[in-house]
């Protein structure tokens, strides 16, 4: 395949096809989660980067990291799982003790560094937003879906989700997904790229690590659910619902 054929593609399929593709966008600040819809050539327009450059990228990628997780090979079931137990999960149990540390580190290093007080108060937003985000998926999203794969695989019927159609919760998660991207882009910006300071400790140094490796997870959460899980909702919703006819 040649590189230039990648112009060709949406982000989210390119990713789709190798999950290594994530670190190239991320690299060329190309959003491959939230805008995972968008044809390459423009995303590369709307980040400013070059397109001869980046597609040189996802070519070395392709052929020296082909062994990245295939994420988009998954069983649905095996996807929600993961996305359950991975993400979920992971964001309950990192999200406090970072906001602990971050608040930590704020109350040394505010004073010189201001922005740091913004990112306590971004973060506790995020994690509170999460939080209700998290339990609408367990308790609404997922449990449906979970039924609807299932029918699907015993090529039986269910009833129509209480909702109307599957594609309603999707549209608030959706909504969800891209005002946490939104956030994280400008926390992002806000921590000069978790580039740390001259005067940071060794606790500021490992707090924007772990603050990057949360936003790292939670884009890889929302790529998952958005450009791979949410399009098979959606079709499964066609093969399983029962008809009113």
């Amino acid at each position: 395949m040649d590189s230039s054929n990648f112009m060709n593609m949406t982000v989210g399929a390119i990713v789709n096809e190798n999950f290594a593709a994530a670190r190239v966008f991320k690299y060329y600040g190309i959003d491959y989660c939230c805008g995972g819809s968008a044809m390459l050539a423009d995303a590369c327009c709307v980040a400013g980067a070059d397109p001869d450059s980046v597609c040189k990228a996802l070519m070395v990628t392709r052929e020296t990291e082909g062994g990245a997780i295939p994420f988009a090979a998954w069983p649905t079931d095996l996807l929600i799982d993961y996305v359950l137990k991975i993400h979920h999960r992971g964001i309950r149990a990192k999200g406090p003790k970072l906001l602990a540390d971050i608040k930590r580190v704020a109350e040394v290093h505010g004073g010189a560094h201001p922005e740091l007080n913004q990112l306590v108060t971004l973060f506790a937003d995020s994690l509170e937003d999460l939080e209700s985000h998290l339990q609408k998926e367990e308790q609404v999203l997922f449990p449906y879906c979970y039924n609807l794969y299932e029918a699907s695989m015993r090529k039986e019927r269910v009833e129509q989700m209480h909702c109307g159609t599957v594609a309603n919760p999707i549209r608030v998660m959706h909504s969800e997904h891209a005002d946490e991207g939104t956030r994280y882009k400008f926390i992002r910006n806000l921590m000069n790229g978790f580039t740390a300071p001259d005067d940071a400790c060794a606790s500021y140094k490992l707090m924007l690590l772990e603050l990057e490796e949360f936003m790292d997870g939670l884009f890889e959460h929302i790529h998952i659910e958005n450009n791979i899980l949410f399009p098979r909702f959606v079709h499964l919703e066609k093969k399983a619902v029962k008809s009113d006819e």
